[in-house]
């Protein structure tokens, strides 16, 4: 018999499967409680409601992307290999769970002033960050730029290729494969975007993979 915390995993881990990875966002709770191999009751039981589920799958999802991109962003490191690692994490996460983005930005519109997704609120941070901006600018590898800007820019590069998988491999006629060869790909293009191909001390892009 799994007891109740056991219970309660499965039931949001099978969720997270059904809509992060099979893409599967109007998944009913008869659905993801066959996934979960248990009876609809129990997600009743643990979550209220289906609403109630995928509210808690949301403000986990959002707190996750926070935490894991506020820690890079924060590293005591040059903005390059920081942008490098950004970079670098949200296209093998996004590989990983290819329907995320679809799901937060869908509930982020449907719960407007619930959540603030992206918000840098320590300011020694927005400082560093700043000051590591202004860094590049005066070396001539990024052109002058706000901070809001500039972070509005790298989200955009790195969100557009995920969002708009349909209509990138219907126009350009690519395999799943095809699609995350792409993808790796497209790392280094959105870094050289950024950066100018001026890379950091004349080496290659760092901690691209």
């Amino acid at each position: 018999m799994i007891s109740s915390p056991q219970t309660e995993s499965l039931i949001k881990e099978t969720a997270k499967k059904v809509l992060f990875q099979k893409g599967l966002l109007y998944a009913t709770t008869q659905e993801i409680a066959d996934e979960a191999g248990v009876n609809r009751a129990l997600i009743h039981y643990y979550f209220r409601s289906r609403e109630h589920l995928i509210a808690t799958l949301f403000e986990e999802a959002i707190a996750e992307r926070k935490a894991r991109f506020l820690n890079i962003l924060g590293m005591d490191a040059p903005l390059q290999t920081k942008i490098a690692t950004f970079i670098d994490v949200f296209i093998d996460r996004a590989t990983q769970n290819p329907h995320i983005d679809n799901f937060i930005i869908g509930e982020m519109i449907r719960r407007p002033n619930e959540v603030k997704f992206f918000c840098i609120k320590d300011s020694k941070l927005k400082e560093r960050l700043q000051l590591q901006l202004d860094e590049e600018i005066s070396k001539g590898t990024i052109k002058p730029i706000s901070l809001t800007h500039f972070l509005v820019n790298l989200s955009s590069l790195c969100n557009y290729p995920i969002l708009a998988k349909p209509i990138l491999q219907t126009i350009h006629g690519m395999s799943e494969l095809g699609y995350k060869k792409f993808l790796q790909e497209r790392k280094k293009v959105i870094f050289k975007t950024i950066f100018k191909n001026n890379f950091q001390n004349g080496t290659s892009d760092p901690a691209i993979h």
